[in-house]
């Protein structure tokens, strides 16, 4: 069995970002080498063709909004899943929060309002080749046409416990069979840093301060909120320590309060962190799960770290059998998966 992952931003397919943090993408490809499976985690090159595609008994293509700054790997990514997409063998994964922008921005694309060859884009890998060749540039908008007026193979993407499906149906209308997964088991590595529980706790951290629900709670804390990476370059051992040395890491709602998946939460219980979410959503998992962040905060630094360890096994229990199964995506089963 041999599946290549790739996309069309950073995290979709850069190998270098998977070295600093962990994407869905890089979570994805180690859950199936786990399983024998040999996946490969490559960037998009048009350069691939048809036949060596056809190597490959699966092809996931990671999906972003056409106009978006983020879809620097869009022209390569969109010519690659438009080739599998006609040897049948595709299957597209989102990762980022609030995927109704991919169908605002598709059909933008569709309707020709949306310029995507224009000087804006330039910085993009292989703009050149995608400005200069027409064959090119059918492929891309000959696959942006399907995603806007057909349904979609199997779609995958990462969802805590507690998200609700209908949220990708509302935002990608196109999307009738779809897969969530979780992979954060792999990250729950208790002692990879192991909690300080004599600190001084002066800061929260939170996986997107920005939004309008992270700056409402913030509001209700005394403590200051900042975000759990200070840019895109830290790696994964800047970041544990920094949240690490927090009181507790906010996990963002996003547009209408709609909630999202992030390494951060795993990655803060991993070292004796508890975790505020939006308990209306958290809440299913537990009293544990129910906290608000002005709470958590007026605890002491021990009674934080027991509610970090309650939270994580009740977090485990709600993943305790669940598996990421290629047989499963292959038969476009809509079974929660986890390894």
């Amino acid at each position: 069995m041999k599946v290549l992952i790739t996309g069309s931003t950073s995290p979709q397919a850069s190998t270098k970002t998977a070295t600093r943090i962990p994407t869905f993408a890089s979570l994805l490809s180690h859950s199936f080498i786990s399983q024998g499976i040999d996946a490969e985690l490559a960037e998009p090159t048009v350069h691939m063709t048809s036949e060596q595609l056809d190597q490959y008994d699966a092809i996931f293509v990671g999906i972003a909004p056409p106009t978006s700054l983020s879809a620097n790997r869009i022209y390569p990514a969109f010519a690659i899943a438009n080739r599998a997409r006609e040897l049948g063998k595709l299957f597209l994964y989102v990762d980022a929060p609030e995927p109704y922008k991919i169908q605002a921005s598709l059909k933008s694309c569709y309707l020709n309002i949306s310029d995507i060859q224009k000087d804006f884009y330039q910085r993009r890998k292989l703009y050149d080749d995608f400005t200069e060749n027409l064959d090119f540039q059918n492929e891309v908008y000959e696959f942006i046409e399907f995603l806007y007026t057909n349904e979609w193979p199997t779609l995958l993407y990462p969802a805590f416990p507690w998200f609700p499906q209908e949220l990708i149906q509302k935002s990608l209308p196109n999307v009738t069979k779809s897969i969530p997964i979780n992979l954060d088991e792999t990250l729950l590595q208790v002692g990879r840093i192991s909690p300080d529980l004599e600190a001084e706790r002066t800061y929260w951290t939170c996986d997107a301060p920005n939004t309008r629900w992270s700056k409402r709670v913030s509001q209700t804390l005394a403590l200051p909120v900042m975000s759990t990476r200070r840019n895109r370059w830290d790696t994964e051992d800047v970041t544990m320590t920094r949240i690490r040395r927090g009181v507790g890491t906010l996990i963002s709602l996003y547009r209408s309060n709609e909630p999202w998946w992030s390494p951060a939460l795993a990655q803060s219980l991993s070292v004796g962190v508890p975790v505020v979410t939006d308990w209306r959503f958290s809440g299913a998992l537990g009293p544990e799960w129910s906290y608000l962040a002005s709470s958590v905060e007026d605890m002491t630094t021990s009674e934080r770290f027991e509610l970090s360890v309650s939270q994580r096994d009740f977090y485990l229990g709600t993943l305790s059998g669940w598996k990421v199964d290629f047989d499963e995506i292959n038969s476009k089963t809509k079974k929660s998966l986890l390894v």
